[in-house]
């Protein structure tokens, strides 16, 4: 955790420069002196405000958490997003805008996701990031589907979301209107399928 009294300036450009550091030499190749030259601060200002490398990728990867669910509401809010159908999509949309699909950033969140498999600060973020966004979609999906068909849809929609964005990721860009297509083409089929059996 930061220690307070630290300079809100000071926190994001660190973010930044890990975020920098992991896209040229990974996750592990990111060590505390080269974040720092990114940074133009000494290693040791890291240590004390993070306690180190590991208390530095923490607090980036809640930056990144926040900032997507950031774009989340932003999308949700948008006046167009009346109904359960729009707003599912909605949160598909918000997961490959631009800010979750920069390059950069998509190399981070690999090496969290990686991470997160061996480093338990890092695994807990991540269930509190997939939790969340499953229960959003749960929400909305309540709107027209029974609970638990609500929740079987939810954790679909969300491994079409993480299955679509690390294929993208992994072959050199995501193809985010082909992306949103066929999980729009899956939702369809659930909606459709759903009201067909309401009029039976």
């Amino acid at each position: 955790m930061p220690k307070v009294g630290m300079q809100k300036i000071r926190k994001p450009q660190l973010i930044e420069a890990a975020i920098s550091a992991i896209n040229e030499y990974g996750f592990s190749g990111a060590t505390v002196s080269i974040i720092g030259k990114k940074a133009n601060v000494s290693p040791a200002i890291i240590n004390h405000y993070f306690g180190g490398k590991s208390g530095l990728f923490d607090e980036t990867m809640k930056s990144l958490i926040a900032e997507f669910f950031q774009v989340l509401k932003h999308e949700l809010n948008k006046p167009e997003n009346t109904t359960a159908h729009a707003r599912v999509m909605a949160i598909v949309k918000a997961s490959f805008s631009q800010s979750q699909t920069h390059p950069q950033v998509v190399k981070a969140w690999i090496g969290f996701w990686a991470s997160s498999m061996h480093t338990k600060s890092l695994f807990r973020l991540q269930r509190v990031y997939s939790k969340r966004l499953q229960t959003t979609l749960v929400v909305e999906l309540k709107k027209e589907l029974e609970v638990d068909q609500a929740r079987n849809v939810a954790s679909t929609v969300c491994a079409l979301i993480d299955g679509m964005w690390l294929r993208g990721s992994l072959d050199g860009g995501i193809n985010k209107a082909v992306t949103m297509q066929q999980i729009q083409y899956y939702l369809d089929l659930v909606m459709r399928y759903n009201h067909a059996l309401r009029l039976q």
